[in-house]
């Protein structure tokens, strides 16, 4: 059964006790609603509820703890994603988001590397953007806040360096090194 997700194992076993949802809910003094979210995937147990699941359900609560898997190959889409900046704006926030949430509690290490991502990529869209921004309105008011072409300069240069911390990261996660995601807001914690 380990191959099955905890949702899925936790509507096995209740069914094979021939329990409803309500039943299950009740005896294990959880409520309903919880039980529905765990059982549709949306939230996965921890803690007491896990405790009282598997107490009801008759098996050891590590056999419904939910096991990580190792992959790297993910880990490295995770991280070159964020090149999406280069096709669309925000794409370095939007891509590795949609794939952060998708497999945060699948794969190990993606908690945290995605996490880190995100926050240097947020801090990294919100100099980027801000500052064409200002330099965008002092040149359509008439008052040059900065050069266009040290706006332009300013850009590219930004460009370039997230593009090497990216493919610095890339090859650190391929040597087993960890990540070089070390500054940023705290965002996402």
């Amino acid at each position: 059964m380990s191959k099955l997700s905890i949702s899925e194992q936790i509507k096995t076993l209740r069914r094979a006790k021939g329990l409803s949802q309500e039943n299950l809910a009740e005896s294990a003094r959880i409520n309903l609603r919880t039980l529905q979210r765990i059982e549709a995937g949306d939230t996965i147990p921890r803690g007491e509820t896990l405790r009282l699941l598997a107490q009801v359900l008759d098996v050891r609560v590590e056999s419904l703890t939910p096991t990580l898997a190792e992959d790297t190959a993910f880990l490295k889409l995770l991280n070159l994603s964020a090149l999406a900046f280069w096709i669309f704006p925000f794409g370095n926030v939007i891509v590795p988001l949609v794939l952060w949430i998708n497999k945060r509690n699948e794969v190990a290490g993606v908690m945290g590397l995605g996490k880190r991502i995100l926050n240097f990529q947020i801090t990294w869209s919100i100099l980027v953007y801000g500052f064409t921004t200002v330099t965008i309105i002092g040149l359509m008011s008439g008052q040059f806040f900065f050069h266009p072409f040290l706006m332009v300069g300013f850009c590219f240069l930004m460009a370039f360096l997230n593009t090497a911390v990216i493919l610095t990261t890339h090859f650190r996660i391929v040597k087993g090194e960890g990540d070089y995601y070390g500054i940023g807001l705290r965002i996402i914690q």
